[in-house]
């Protein structure tokens, strides 16, 4: 989920938000793990975002802009919902493969500081 929205937001650095079907999309593109995983429109709009009352996870990964528009979340910046203190940002780059690294480095030095 990370990595399809990091990408979004590389490859289109005018837009600020994308939908959950722009998301799941780029996902299903990049195909990492060979195949869509089940349950991936649920965790693009709920489990992972940040603004919103955790169901079960506490993953503060995206943020929602407005209704079906979200964006990686700035931990600097953003506001999150109390029950998802401590929830996971963005991955660690020895957890996605090495191709994907640059995205962290990305997110840390650009995307986090505008």
């Amino acid at each position: 989920m990370w990595i399809g929205c990091a990408l979004l937001h590389t490859e289109n650095p005018n837009r600020t938000s994308f939908s959950t079907r722009e998301i799941v999309d780029r996902i299903y593109k990049e195909n990492i793990y060979g195949r869509l995983r089940p349950g991936i429109q649920i965790h693009v709009s709920l489990h992972g975002v940040a603004n919103v009352r955790p169901n079960p996870g506490r993953y503060r990964i995206l943020y929602l802009v407005d209704r079906g528009q979200y964006r990686l979340f700035k931990r600097e910046k953003d506001d999150y919902h109390v029950y998802r203190e401590g929830g996971k940002i963005r991955p660690e780059k020895t957890a996605i493969p090495d191709e994907y690294n640059y995205l962290v480095d990305w997110y840390e030095n650009e995307y986090v500081q505008s």
